[in-house]
């Protein structure tokens, strides 16, 4: 059960929505966001093994409403009125999908252009390498989010420093996890009114670097949230949409990624919680490719 897509109208026009009963099925949601037994929720999601993913098709030119659900899938919550960086999420939402179809990604010749995202962070300056041919509406998202000023403002809500096991084999799970619209980057919260459908390219490895978007326990709940490797991530292969690399800057990165945390019980989402997160100021995208 999901609240229908009029409800985000409604929420859209109004600011707010009172009375609905948001996580579908008779649920209540959780205010603190507790996650599931066994550690937080970024653990429990990479060490499903799921279903092995189908390589995603590519098509340069979907349409806004062909590439997302405007449904509130079940244990997703309504955006807030005014996101962390103090700005009103719905004309946000709608300021994107305007966006969306005057976003570029081949040349004339109908190749997919690199797409270059420079930040300005409270700890130093990093850019993005997008890649299209990886994910074109993911890519195209992100471009849309950045070009209409989401991101500024906003915070690296989560640092990533686990153990993880899958298959039997233990490796290293270490990123940062930013572009939560309410701050927290608790479950349910990380959308503007719409989900992204997943671009999973099984084949393809995360390395260093490697920057996607981050879903929940459905693969196609990506929304705002991005996530960066700092290191190798196999745990995460085939089961994220993968949209470019780290090209300059992982030290800053780094530095980010080391920054004291709430909580060392590592069965609790402190765990994972910057004591002062880092502000992403602000976000500019090459103009190479973008425009019509």
């Amino acid at each position: 059960m999901a609240v229908r897509a009029r409800t985000l109208t409604k929420w859209m026009m109004a600011g707010s929505l009172i009375g609905v009963n948001l996580a579908g099925c008779g649920k209540t949601p959780d205010p603190a966001g507790t996650p599931p037994s066994g550690g937080p929720p970024s653990l429990a999601i990479v060490n499903d093994p799921g279903k092995p993913a189908k390589p995603a098709e590519v098509d340069f030119n979907l349409r806004f409403d062909d590439a997302v659900t405007t449904d509130v899938l079940e244990g997703h919550h309504l955006p807030p009125d005014m996101t962390y960086a103090g700005k009103k999420a719905g004309p946000l939402r709608v300021a994107v999908e305007k966006a969306w179809p005057g976003i570029v990604l081949t040349d004339s010749a109908k190749r997919p252009v690199p797409q270059l995202m420079q930040f300005e962070t409270s700890e130093g300056s990093f850019e993005i390498t997008l890649r299209p041919e990886l994910a074109p509406s993911h890519v195209r998202n992100f471009l849309a989010l950045a070009k209409v000023g989401f991101y500024d403002g906003l915070v690296f809500e989560r640092n990533v420093h686990q153990e993880t096991e899958g298959a039997g084999v233990k490796s290293r799970l270490d990123l940062l996890i930013g572009g939560c619209p309410a701050g927290t980057g608790e479950d349910g919260y990380g959308h503007l009114g719409y989900f992204l459908l997943a671009e999973i390219q099984p084949d393809q490895k995360h390395e260093v670097g490697t920057v996607g978007f981050w879903h929940e326990e459905d693969p196609d709940s990506a929304g705002t949230r991005f996530y960066v490797t700092l290191g190798p991530a196999p745990a995460l292969d085939g089961k994220f949409t993968v949209v470019g690399k780290v090209t300059r800057g992982l030290d800053t990165l780094k530095r980010i990624g080391s920054q004291p945390v709430r909580s060392t019980d590592l069965e609790s989402l402190d765990s994972e919680k910057p004591v002062v997160p880092a502000v992403i100021r602000k976000v500019t995208v090459s103009p190479t490719g973008m425009e019509k």
